[in-house]
């Protein structure tokens, strides 16, 4: 082996240790145990990569009248005291708001176009269940029928240990989320974690906004940098991406559930997907997957993975076929484009800390069941997804398990899988595959 000397700045990008044989000229990416959302590791900026990202413009100087600071008050309706802000500095073209360390209720926060928000170190922001029903801490553009929302950002101050904590808890077991995103361009979000509580939706979702009866618009230009979420749900997790152009999903890291779930699901009545995905340097830590695709029935653009592993979860990568649901607009199984590719891939394998949906234990080796089933189904009660009916578990329910192979497929798209020999697999290594192929099944 040959070690390969590489700059500081391609070392901080990339999540672990190079190295080169000189044989067969394989280059392999050793598995990083640390967080790969710690921004003093692993820097958030370039924000615009592979032509995806965030391109908004910075203020020049602002009058104070523009440039305001946020405090909670005592007894004060935090959401609707922000907003009222927001759309005063949104008629004068914009401006910045700092949110001061402290603890806040908020629901519905609803982005303009131009608003820039700073969130202090130590600050803890939680949901207001003052009413009833499903809802989100910040709205960006995921109105109908309303006009695009353009050069956002909301960054979080401080390091992996005192930066902004946002809290999902799971009061009704409806939707809860933190961002959810619509009709909008240019948008940054950067440095926060996000504590949730096992609920049901990802935590930041990109949807389609109606635009009339018959169509849609969807997000452009968006950048996802160093977000780390726990207590993800077995079917959801940190960012879901319905729709979109042009995302850059950025040292992220997820404890449980998916971290990036990519699929065109909510967008197929319209024939609306996702095209230029680029996601790099991802983790799943004791979960179902890093990254899930699924076309449905849409043709989607390209998928760049450059940086994905997985730390005690089932699978690193889990590519699906997807299906057509009866309100597509397009009756036939989508793709991906060919020019969809993945890099560095890697997995440190466990025994017993993964988390695995009860309908997928057809994909366990008859090698690997004995951790499901040994001596019984181990399932996670408290998920959003748990059922039970006449004593059997629902399709959806999470069980823990071991992880079982770096990457699954049963993809009829054509995509770029990379070889066995540069994928990593490490730690509970026997019986473990480094991929199962099921495309012809």
């Amino acid at each position: 082996m040959k070690t390969i000397l590489i700059s500081l700045s391609i070392l901080l990008t990339f999540f672990g240790a190079q190295c080169q044989n000189n044989s067969n000229n394989i280059v392999k990416t050793a598995v990083n145990k640390g967080n790969v959302s710690d921004i003093d590791l692993y820097p958030a900026v370039p924000y615009f990569q592979d032509d995806a990202g965030y391109k908004g413009k910075e203020f020049g100087n602002l009058p104070a009248n523009r440039n305001v600071n946020f405090t909670t008050h005592k007894n004060d309706q935090d959401s609707k005291r922000l907003n009222a802000i927001i759309n005063k500095l949104h008629k004068k073209g914009g401006g910045k708001i700092t949110i001061k360390s402290g603890k806040y209720n908020f629901r519905n926060v609803v982005l303009k176009s131009n608003i820039h928000i700073t969130i202090e170190s130590g600050t803890i922001i939680k949901m207001d269940h003052s009413e009833k029903g499903k809802t989100v801490l910040f709205n960006i553009g995921k109105t109908d029928n309303q006009p695009i929302v353009e050069n956002v950002k909301i960054i979080g101050l401080g390091t992996l240990k005192n930066r902004p904590k946002l809290i999902l808890e799971k009061k009704k077991n409806v939707f809860y989320r933190v961002f959810s995103i619509g009709y909008a361009k240019n948008v940054l979000i950067v440095n926060l974690k996000i504590e949730d509580d096992l609920t049901k939706a990802a935590a930041i979702a990109f949807n389609p906004s109606k635009d009339g009866k018959e169509s849609a618009n969807i997000a452009e230009n968006v950048t996802i940098a160093n977000i780390e979420l726990t207590g993800g749900s077995i079917g959801y997790g940190l960012v879901q991406t319905n729709v979109g152009k042009n995302l850059l999903l950025k040292n992220l890291s997820s404890q449980g559930g998916m971290t990036c779930r990519i699929e065109a699901h909510t967008g197929r009545q319209y024939d609306l997907g996702v095209d230029n995905i680029v996601v790099k340097n991802v983790a799943s830590i004791n979960g179902k997957a890093a990254v899930l695709l699924q076309p449905h029935s849409v043709l989607n653009g390209r998928i760049l993975v450059d940086g994905a592993k997985s730390d005690g979860s089932t699978w690193t990568l889990f590519l699906k076929d997807g299906f057509v649901g009866k309100d597509s607009k397009r009756k036939a199984r989508g793709i991906f484009a060919p020019s969809t590719t993945f890099k560095n891939i890697s997995m440190n394998a466990s025994d017993n800390s993964a988390t695995l949906s009860f309908k997928n234990l057809k994909y366990v080796p008859e090698e690997l069941i004995k951790f499901y089933k040994n001596p019984k189904l181990k399932p996670i009660k408290n998920d959003a997804n748990y059922s039970i009916k006449k004593g059997k578990l629902g399709k959806e329910s999470a069980v823990y398990g071991a992880s079982i192979a770096v990457i699954y497929t049963d993809a009829k798209y054509p995509i770029n899988l990379p070889i066995e020999e540069d994928i990593v697999l490490t730690g509970k290594t026997e019986n473990r595959l480094k991929i199962i192929d099921n495309r012809d099944e």
